[in-house]
């Protein structure tokens, strides 16, 4: 058999071996729980933190006042957000303004971060000198607005709301550029996050059949390139196999949220190649960066010899990917020297390649992006499975190490 037929045989064994293996729930539970757990984690943290960091300011003035300065506070709120400004809260005046200033602000139950008092034409801001860069001047558009308003109505010219008149179009190209940014990072996170939690895994794949000889017996039989080979394709299968359950959990989740919330929807920009050729080289560049990392860990992982060797080096190479990540990330819709590296370096060609596809319509650099990653994933199992007979079989290497003939021919 040749080396790709040989591969073919170590991928059917260990696919077999781990798909219909108990163990095998797990792998496909765990991520989703993990998942789920991360974002409702993530979102009531993300709450509570934005929550407890707005500011609190004690009003202490007369009622017209502190009405004048509710409203518009009211009405930047509707253009921004409620988070936008600080909260506030109506605190009757005393005798002396300014003691009571500072008694509110020593207040621990209160909370306070500042006290607004005055009227709209001598307002004063009572709090320390930081306030002077973060809710001070977003008071003072407050208090500006309200003193506007004021004026206005003393003239007698005071408006309501100017009408907006809208000629609604399909989209506006800046609009579109922002949303597939947001595509762009999306994919390339996805595929990060899925080959982080599953190519990592090949680091721990050749201690055990090391430890009890199997290794061995298998190197007699087929080359060591197609051992690595089918290794590493095995589980890719694996992978995509746990892909399509999540894919199609997460299509059901979906289908039955939109047929309960309207407000549900796919989002109105569409990738320059196009959804199904997107999905399409998402799939493609999702298997090259798994083969080129997981070529990579494979063979990092094939120089240990026990499990706490694995575990020191786990973190390492989690920063590995996460260096070539941001690489990726920093290429997004970028044009100069960052998006060519970004593109060169095989390992993180697969993702700046998914954001291009997301902003380019071109599709004949895919063809070469994937060639330079094939070319990849072939020298690396060559130098991974030349280092493991050398440092850890201990016998000569087998011929040159450009030599590729055995792949397609006959082993003899």
């Amino acid at each position: 058999m040749n080396t790709f037929e040989s591969a073919w045989v170590i991928a059917r064994r260990d696919f077999v071996a781990q798909v219909f293996s108990r163990s095998f729930i797990l792998f496909l539970v765990a991520p989703i729980i993990l998942f789920a757990v991360s974002i409702f984690i993530g979102n009531v943290a993300n709450r509570s933190e934005r929550t407890a960091s707005q500011p609190v300011v004690a009003v202490v003035t007369d009622s017209g006042t502190a009405d004048a300065l509710k409203a518009a506070r009211a009405r930047l709120v509707r253009g921004s957000s409620e988070l936008t400004f600080p909260t506030f809260r109506i605190v009757q005046p005393a005798e002396n303004v300014a003691a009571q200033a500072r008694n509110l602000l020593a207040d621990e139950g209160g909370g306070y971060s500042a006290v607004l008092s005055g009227t709209l034409d001598r307002p004063v801001l009572t709090g320390p000198r930081r306030l002077d860069e973060s809710a001070g001047p977003r008071l003072a558009l407050i208090v500006d607005e309200a003193r506007h308003r004021a004026a206005l109505a003393a003239a007698g010219a005071a408006t309501g709301e100017t009408p907006l008149a809208r000629d609604v179009t399909e989209q506006a190209a800046g609009n579109e550029q922002m949303m597939r940014r947001v595509l762009a990072k999306g994919g390339q996170f996805l595929i990060f996050f899925v080959t982080f939690m599953l190519a990592t895994l090949l680091l721990s794949t050749l201690v055990e059949e090391k430890s009890n000889k199997v290794i061995e017996v298998l190197a007699a039989a087929v080359p060591l390139d197609s051992i690595f080979l089918g290794k590493l394709l095995a589980m890719l299968g694996i992978s995509l196999v746990g892909l399509a359950l999540w894919g199609g959990m997460g299509g059901l989740a979906y289908a039955f949220v939109g047929m309960l919330q309207d407000w549900v929807s796919m989002p109105s920009v569409v990738p320059a190649v196009g959804w199904p050729v997107w999905i399409l080289l998402m799939l493609l560049y999702y298997t090259t960066n798994f083969m080129l990392l997981g070529s990579l860990f494979l063979g990092i992982g094939g120089q240990a010899t026990s499990i706490r060797e694995i575990q020191t080096i786990t973190m390492p190479v989690g920063l590995l990917q996460v260096l070539v990540l941001l690489l990726a990330m920093n290429a997004v819709g970028g044009e100069g020297a960052s998006a060519w590296l970004a593109v060169v370096v095989p390992f993180s060609s697969p993702m700046a390649m998914v954001a291009h596809a997301a902003h380019y319509e071109s599709l004949w650099p895919h063809l070469l992006a994937l060639a330079w990653q094939i070319l990849w994933v072939l020298l690396i199992i060559r130098l991974s499975a030349q280092l493991f007979r050398r440092a850890v079989l201990k016998s000569a290497p087998g011929g040159s190490f450009f030599n590729f003939r055995g792949w397609w021919g006959k082993a003899g």
